[in-house]
């Protein structure tokens, strides 16, 4: 990764629930020695409960205003390389787009709702925003329409059925 200035450069990844930023952070970390947080562990682990015990305790909102803080602290704390993982929602509150836009490089992981669907299915993953609802694939679908427009403002969109680790060079050797 270029690194012209003595700040360190990072890499945010957006997009839907199931959309691979997890996965594809882990993939980019390997290949270009960067170091990887997944957002929404480091959350838990700031705040001492899992993020499904956050919401069930504080409800959405109380915890995007921790997952806030606790993002602000860590993106100000950030000392080396580093691609983040971001939470589905991260980008939509709290001006945390524009934090991720003036901090790095955002790219947006675009998946559509089968694929999100399968990967969802796929990974065993307790997800508190799906939890309980009775048609995922409809709620997802929702929820891309409120959120799209948060994503769309990312540096780069990348539809996940056409990326390879290769995909990444040009925009991580820019940085």
């Amino acid at each position: 990764m270029k690194n012209t200035s003595n700040s360190p450069k990072l890499i945010f990844l957006v997009g839907m629930p199931g959309a691979g930023k997890t996965f594809w952070g882990e993939k980019i970390k390997s290949e270009y020695a960067l170091e990887f947080i997944d957002l929404d562990v480091y959350v838990a682990q700031m705040e001492r409960a899992s993020i499904s015990a956050l919401f069930a305790q504080y409800g959405e909102n109380g915890f995007r205003e921790r997952e806030h803080k606790q993002f602000r602290k860590l993106v100000a704390n950030i000392t080396v390389d580093t691609v983040i993982a971001c939470g589905g929602g991260t980008p939509c509150f709290h001006e945390n787009m524009q934090l991720m836009k003036d901090a790095g490089r955002v790219i947006y992981l675009q998946a559509d709702v089968p694929d999100l669907l399968n990967n969802i299915n796929n990974s065993g993953e307790i997800r508190p925003l799906l939890k309980g609802r009775a048609d995922v694939g409809a709620y997802l679908d929702d929820l891309l329409q409120k959120r799209k427009r948060f994503y769309e403002q990312a540096h780069h969109i990348l539809q996940t059925k056409n990326i390879s680790l290769i995909t990444f060079d040009e925009i991580i050797n820019d940085v």
